[in-house]
């Protein structure tokens, strides 16, 4: 008879709601936690109950989080937890873990395989130089702005050709400058933070192998802070979650009225209304 794993680790500084949440079945769930209320720790004891209890493979398991601070800290703790492998699991940022998965499927994205990533600077940079090679002034188009405008299109999943033409000149110019430097970073091999994210969303979205790969793979997908996602975010999650995947997301109601990191207000209530979450946890110790 196989012994059954010693639980009271992953239990024993939890309070009441927070146990619930941990110890809840493989569904669709929505953890409320605000500041101070274990968040973090629920989503760490979660995943060791899942690898421990539930006998859920950590190659199964995708765990999304907003900081690299927080990811490895997470990572951490999920190790003092268990005692399986867990170095390949797939643990980390939006763009840590979209960078992951451009540097495996590079051909399928359109990249080259050595493509480079521009930091913000980088990114400035080269928007100064596509508003100069067409002509347009920096004191005219400022290119932070330009530059803010870009990426908020892209967060958006909006690519130039999905920009329909209002008959406004200012968003004539900036579309003619995003299209100019999208070119750019693609004859050079360039890829910004934004197009981190746009790139591998578009990658499993439209690769059907590639999509079924990974909803296959990632069986459950749990997500910290998830009142900060922006459109962008959420529908990579529900490209990846598909119909067989379970999202498990943990966020604090009070803060989604901020839009902090340009975060979609709605995105928590959408999650509730698609997926038919009918349990949801509200931690307040």
């Amino acid at each position: 008879m196989q012994d059954l794993p010693d639980i009271s680790p992953l239990l024993v500084a939890l309070n009441s709601a927070q146990k619930d949440a941990v110890t809840a079945p493989p569904e669709h769930r929505l953890v409320l936690a605000g500041a101070g209320s274990g968040k973090t720790r629920v989503l760490v004891h979660r995943i060791a109950w899942l690898i421990a209890v539930e006998n859920v493979s950590p190659l199964s398991i995708l765990a999304v989080t907003f900081t690299n601070k927080a990811a490895s800290e997470m990572r951490a703790r999920i190790e003092q937890l268990v005692t399986a492998p867990i170095r390949s699991m797939w643990v980390g940022t939006f763009h840590g873990i979209a960078h992951r998965m451009l540097r495996l499927h590079w051909k399928q994205a359109g990249l080259p395989q050595n493509f480079q990533i521009l930091d913000a600077d980088d990114q400035l940079r080269l928007v100064k130089r596509t508003l100069k090679a067409l002509d347009m002034s920096d004191e005219q188009w400022p290119p932070r702005a330009v530059t803010g405008w870009i990426n908020a299109q892209k967060e958006e999943a909006r690519r130039p050709r999905d920009l329909a033409d209002l008959g406004d000149y200012t968003q004539r110019q900036y579309l003619r400058v995003y299209t100019a430097y999208e070119a750019s970073c693609q004859q050079s091999g360039l890829v910004d933070f934004a197009e981190l994210l746009l790139r591998a969303y578009e990658l499993t979205r439209d690769d059907e192998q590639i999509q079924a790969h990974y909803r296959r793979r990632f069986r459950h997908i749990l997500v910290d802070e998830f009142q900060d996602t922006n459109t962008l975010q959420y529908a990579w999650l529900r490209t990846l979650a598909g119909d067989s995947g379970t999202m498990f997301a943990v966020g604090d109601d009070d803060q989604s009225i901020y839009a902090f990191r340009g975060a979609r207000v709605g995105n928590m209530a959408d999650f509730v209304r698609e997926y038919r979450v009918q349990h949801q946890i509200k931690l307040e110790q």
